[in-house]
């Protein structure tokens, strides 16, 4: 579990989502970008086994993204450090609190080799915006009033997302059977300012 957690983790909340301003060298800033994304929120990890075993973890999650790099720190409910993600065009690396770092060369490799099976994350920072990558294929069974998506299927997840502010949806489960016949439920709850 203590490596399943932050790699789920890496591609579910890789699409966190709201404009913020980038620091830019000489301490000046620059106007956000619509790649640029700042969110915070709650995650509840639950993993049932193939045995019946469950496990299950919960806590804080801050994202930073300036369109090209971007840092993913993970709390416990009580604060501590549990991990932090950073990936740019250098690569991707996982530092877990005890100082171990796992490096790839992207957050789709790095998630491969946490866990020891691909799985396609790179469209799930998509997701929290309230958008759909091209590719694979997304299937939309509902959307809101507004023409976002509320309930769809890609890559093998099985996505609800409910109550949308400017940068996307602030609620948001998701399910997916594993290969090895575990189910991941991951529930998202972004702060909303």
């Amino acid at each position: 579990m203590r490596l399943l957690f932050p790699a789920i983790l890496i591609g579910a909340l890789s699409a966190c989502a709201v404009p913020v301003p980038i620091p830019v060298p000489g301490g000046a800033s620059e106007a956000p970008t619509a790649a640029a994304l700042s969110r915070v929120g709650r995650f509840a990890l639950r993993v049932d086994e193939v045995g019946g075993k469950q496990n299950a973890v919960q806590g804080g999650f801050a994202w930073r993204d300036d369109g090209q790099s971007l840092v993913l720190d993970l709390v416990s409910p009580l604060g501590a450090t549990l991990a932090r993600v950073e990936a740019g065009p250098q690569g991707a690396m996982l530092r877990e609190a005890n100082g171990t770092e796992t490096h790839a060369l992207n957050p789709d490799a790095l998630v491969a080799l946490v866990l020891g099976s691909r799985i396609p994350v790179a469209g799930m920072r998509d997701w929290l915006r309230g958008a759909l990558p091209d590719s694979p294929p997304a299937t939309v069974t509902e959307k809101d009033a507004q023409g976002r998506p509320t309930a769809f299927e890609q890559a093998g997840w099985q996505v609800q997302a409910s109550q949308y502010d400017a940068a996307g949806p602030t609620r948001m489960a998701l399910q997916r059977q594993e290969p090895t016949g575990q189910n991941v439920d991951l529930r998202l709850v972004i702060n909303t300012p």
